[in-house]
């Protein structure tokens, strides 16, 4: 590792620790993008209850958005 790699890797473990606790989780995602590209799976054969689990979701975006914390605001 270059030295260049080793201040990047100090100055993003920095910002992960003064990261709110909440949005930690908003991170994980990305970085397991980022290890592995094979990380994303696009399902094409969900189920009703997949379906519906969903939908679920959405209206309840819809009624709480602050429950989630958007990719914007990281």
């Amino acid at each position: 590792m270059n030295n260049t790699a080793a201040a990047i890797r100090q100055e993003l473990h920095s910002i992960i620790n003064v990261i709110p606790e909440r949005k930690l989780n908003a991170l994980r995602p990305l970085f397991e993008v980022l290890i592995d590209d094979d990380a994303i799976a696009i399902e094409t054969d969900l189920t009703d209850e997949e379906h519906t689990l969903i939908a679920e979701g959405v209206q309840h975006y819809h009624k709480h958005p602050e429950d989630f914390v958007p990719l914007e605001s990281i």
